[in-house]
């Protein structure tokens, strides 16, 4: 991305749309960012493009930027496109069963990292780990370009999922044992099990109609 003072300021304003602190159609500008953190406003400009190319902010010249908003269609959109990346990473693993095991146990301590952020109540390191869950499935396509698109969605899927578990944080434990369900389907090599146990976890997660 660029220099530590991009990162920063693009850590800083994605933390806080990621989280609800900013909410949806919130106007920001790059001198506001700037001052609050101490930077000039070329890496703010950077950070903003950043933001923008991640589909978290709207540049508006010479005015600021404001904050995207999630509706169902879109929603639906992202979570679809990981159903089809993820069951196909699962299908190409499954054909690779000598790694199988190490990739299950990344995914155990994943999903302890997401046990370990709900007990102490911090959702933006739970819904970091849960993105990493899931992107970690996707890295077995072994598919540069398809990585490339997955990372560019991070964000606005890490939005998702603080957003579920905001909205409902008794279904957390829940959502965590589905993981555990998905590790499991992996580890047995049961593409369809893992397939469908997909669907579920993301269509209740998300209170969304059946998807595909």
């Amino acid at each position: 991305m660029g220099s530590s003072a991009v990162e920063r300021a693009y850590t800083h304003v994605a933390d806080a749309i990621i989280s609800g602190e900013l909410a949806a159609s919130a106007l920001i500008t790059e001198g506001d960012v700037a001052v609050s953190l101490g930077l000039s406003r070329t890496p703010v400009r950077e950070a903003f493009l950043a933001l923008e190319s991640a589909g978290l902010l709207r540049l508006f010249p010479k005015k600021g930027a404001i904050v995207t908003a999630v509706d169902d269609t879109e929603t639906a959109e992202l979570l679809q496109v990981r159903i089809l990346l993820e069951t196909k990473a699962v299908q190409l693993l499954g054909e690779r069963p000598a790694q199988i095991d190490a990739v299950e146990a990344e995914l155990r301590a994943l999903i302890q990292a997401q046990s370990d952020a709900a007990a102490a109540g911090d959702l933006l390191a739970y819904a970091r780990a849960d993105h990493r869950f899931h992107s970690r499935i996707v890295d077995e396509t072994h598919n540069s370009v398809i990585d490339e698109i997955y990372s560019r969605l991070g964000p606005r899927l890490e939005r998702l999922v603080h957003r579920v578990a905001a909205r409902d944080p008794d279904s957390i434990d829940r959502l965590i044992a589905e993981h555990r369900l998905l590790a499991e389907h992996l580890r047995v090599g049961d593409t369809a099990a893992y397939d469908q146990a997909l669907r579920a976890h993301l269509e209740s997660g998300h209170r969304l109609p059946r998807m595909l």
